[in-house]
């Protein structure tokens, strides 16, 4: 089968491409910007149009040849989002007709039981959009999901960053009464198997679908086995009747890294409950199957995200900030020294040597002894520091060696979070290196954040001391070697 798929290096398409061309499928593209395919590992298998969802003319040419179209623009990016949506389903569906093809899978939002005037324009623009390819003339396919689990997705990653603030935080936690409302999550990997069974449905079939996993829950339960998951603390929540979709954006883009655009009509959905019709869950698994080993649990869903397991892991083109929090900072310095003069002033760190960084209270340990709050006892090595996997370095324990390359360390003091310090050197001529240095610091909760703040200034000072001191050394240290020893 021919496949086209529009909104390919989205959440959901840069995922469905490899399946399909695991199903032996010819696949074809239609993207604003080329060059975004070029970061996954499948861009030499398919065929890349480039074109605006829009365009009628491109969405014509690009339906030409192909037997299916699985249509996954979800705009969303600022005001207007719906017009644009609506745009695109039309010409999609002119542009299908037109070419002679055969289905159109689109995958939309869970619908709520209410009159239309009342839902959110998120969820009303997803069925305006599920309407619209419905009244064609190709036969279609809307699939209606809530929370799509998986990494990179927005609503998941919500879940995710804002779980791991209020799970470090007080007690007692108040939340919107909204979050009572119930939700029906779905794993990725099940919206996959669903869409990929969907291409081949027989012409007659022309409606709607809900899907969804086995569990009903609370968006308040969603944080909850998220957090237990995760190995967080679950808080006492308290039920606050708030109703302000702007300011809780706000704070959705303050704590977490989905972008205010983005969060407003995610959180004016919550208002609704989103469950799936039980008749429609059974419809579908008679006509494509069920997902192997059946519809995929919450908790399960969420523990493959949060091992980065198949679909649910990391992408290539996922939005910035998905996956855990993690705040890194990076110097850098091409050196006039080969890389291994580098290397060996990188082995004499720690101990008697010190951190090339300025004395007093700026120290890379006084560092670590700000983050954590307080005066950290010393912990060394017995004897002088090697750079052995497992071994101490002061407060710091070594995690990975590479040598002559590269030398990661994990702070040992009991921090909100996990703090780690990379070093790299490469050789970039006979006699010219760069050296990289990187400091992680992956928060736990909402206090692993505080600290990152309030040491920020601190580390940002000291570590560019050491990058600089240290490519220093190192370039002094091998001129020195070229001159020879010194004559009395």
């Amino acid at each position: 089968m021919h496949v086209l798929v529009v909104g390919a290096t989205g959440y959901i398409g840069s995922r469905l491409v490899p399946r399909l061309l695991d199903e032996v499928h010819a696949v074809r593209v239609l993207v604003r910007t080329p060059a975004k395919v070029h970061v996954h590992p499948w861009a030499d298998a398919v065929e890349v149009l480039p074109g605006d969802a829009r365009d009628a003319a491109a969405l014509r040419e690009a339906c030409t040849g192909v037997d299916a179209v699985v249509h996954l623009v979800h705009a969303m990016d600022g005001p207007g989002y719906a017009d644009r949506d609506r745009d695109a389903a039309r010409a999609l569906a002119d542009g299908a007709a037109a070419a002679g093809v055969a289905r159109i899978v689109y995958l939309g939002g869970l619908q709520p039981d209410e009159d239309a005037g009342t839902v959110s324009g998120h969820l009303s623009s997803r069925r305006e959009v599920g309407d619209i390819l419905l009244d064609g003339p190709v036969p279609a396919t809307v699939l209606r999901a809530g929370i799509v689990v998986g990494t990179g997705s927005a609503s998941f990653e919500m879940i995710r960053h804002l779980t791991d603030v209020a799970m470090g935080g007080p007690l007692v936690l108040p939340l919107p009464d909204r979050l009572w409302n119930r939700i029906q999550p779905v794993a990725v990997d099940d919206v996959l198997h669903a869409v990929v069974g969907s291409l081949t449905l027989p012409p007659e079939v022309d409606r709607a679908f809900d899907i969804g996993g086995p569990d009903v829950l609370t968006y308040r339960s969603l944080m909850s086995e998220y957090a237990a998951e995760a190995g967080l603390r679950r808080p006492l929540p308290l039920p606050v009747p708030v109703s302000a979709p702007r300011l809780t954006a706000r704070a959705v883009a303050a704590l977490t890294p989905v972008d205010r655009g983005l969060a407003q009509p995610l959180v004016e959905s919550m208002r609704h409950e989103l469950v799936c019709d039980p008749a429609d869950l059974d419809a579908l698994d008679a006509l494509v199957g069920a997902p192997p080993g059946g519809r995929t649990s919450y908790r399960t869903a969420v523990r493959r995200a949060l091992d980065g397991t198949g679909a649910a892991g990391p992408g290539p083109s996922d939005p910035p900030g998905s996956g855990p929090a993690e705040w890194a900072t990076t110097d850098a310095h091409d050196v006039d020294a080969p890389a291994h003069a580098v290397w060996s002033v990188i082995e004499t760190l720690g101990g008697e040597h010190g951190w090339y960084t300025v004395p007093g209270v700026a120290t890379v340990t006084g560092f670590l002894d700000v983050l954590a709050g307080g005066q950290l006892p010393r912990r060394c090595s017995d004897g002088p520091p090697r750079l052995l996997a497992g071994e101490p370095l002061d407060r710091w324990v070594i995690e990975t060696v590479e040598p002559g390359e590269r030398l990661v360390l994990r702070a040992a003091a009991p921090l909100p979070g996990v703090a780690r310090l990379e070093l790299r050197v490469r050789a970039t001529g006979r006699l010219t290196s760069r050296y990289e240095q990187t400091v992680r610091f992956t928060p736990r909760g909402l206090a692993g954040r505080l600290a990152w703040l309030a040491v920020y200034p601190t580390q940002r000072f000291v570590f560019a001391v050491m990058a600089q001191t240290l490519t220093g050394v190192a370039h002094t240290r091998y001129l020195r070697e070229l001159r020879g020893p010194s004559r009395p």
